[in-house]
């Protein structure tokens, strides 16, 4: 099953979440890309008490793949706040697929780091992308949205946790904060190792709070379908965790989560909320 299905799919179950109770002001925003003329939306989310103190600043989460998960992680996230289980509220945007574009090709091309050998399919341009979140999205929402630069959180899955991973190791102060949830570390022989390598021999700090999670089902087995094994994205998320933390890079933060009993679908919710609680709770 293809990478963008099995996203779909696993964010369907969310929708029991987005319920009555779980309301949230929300807006929805055109935001072309000015460089590749692409057309782009991001819909916001604002916390409970959002207008009645013009001079506040927010934190901000931005969520990878937000044409599907952002109507139910915003509720997740919206939830988690009112019941008093992390200790901010946060603006919460959503990044859309290029529109008029097929979802798979849109996020295949915008979240990987480097072309596929082999494919005639665009893939690679995650830094193009980065560059249209910092130069414009960004700064959109804290014009908009009074966000703090100070306090910026992004979480991503699967192709959107890769994407936070090429942040983290290029541009890591561009967050504070990274949640990423079963990243295909496995791109491309593990591409994005490369980055790391480039970032260690030129820095020995990466300051940033990272929260990586992935199902516990996440494994190697045999799948028909595919006639051969699926990855072992535990193993991926082992190996990355083994690496960043055998250069004892000053300043970084990080904890890791196996969701026992999930798989690549069944492991978004929990995972989100696992890390949202852990990153969040004190702050």
């Amino acid at each position: 099953m293809k990478l963008l299905t099995i996203l779909c799919a696993l964010l369907m179950p969310l929708a029991g979440h987005a319920q009555s109770g779980c309301d949230h002001q929300t807006r929805t925003i055109a935001l072309p890309d000015p460089v590749s003329g692409r057309q782009y939306e991001i819909t916001v989310s604002l916390p409970d008490g959002f207008d009645a103190d013009a001079s506040r600043r927010w934190p901000v989460l931005v969520l990878a793949d937000g044409g599907r998960a952002f109507p139910h992680l915003a509720c997740n996230g919206r939830t988690l706040a009112r019941e008093g289980q992390i200790g901010i509220d946060p603006v919460i945007v959503g990044l859309s697929y290029a529109l008029g574009e097929d979802l798979e090709n849109s996020r295949r091309r915008d979240y990987t780091p480097v072309p596929r050998a082999g494919s005639s399919l665009a893939y690679g341009g995650a830094a193009a992308y980065q560059t249209y979140l910092r130069t414009v999205v960004l700064p959109r929402v804290e014009a908009e949205f009074r966000t703090d630069p100070a306090q910026r959180i992004f979480w991503g899955h699967s192709y959107g946790g890769l994407f936070g991973a090429h942040i983290l190791l290029t541009e890591p102060a561009l967050f504070q904060t990274y949640l990423i949830g079963s990243p295909s570390f496995w791109y491309e022989n593990g591409a994005i190792n490369a980055y790391e390598d480039a970032w260690a021999k030129g820095n020995s700090a990466l300051k940033a709070r990272v929260f990586m999670y992935v199902g516990g089902k996440e494994v190697a087995v045999y799948d028909a379908a595919r006639k051969g094994n699926t990855r072992d994205m535990v193993a991926g998320m082992q190996e990355f965790e083994a690496r960043l933390r055998s250069r004892s890079y000053k300043g970084l933060h990080l904890f890791t989560k196996i969701i026992e009993g999930h798989d690549h679908r069944s492991a978004v919710r929990p995972g989100f909320e696992w890390a949202m609680r852990v990153a969040l709770q004190g702050e």
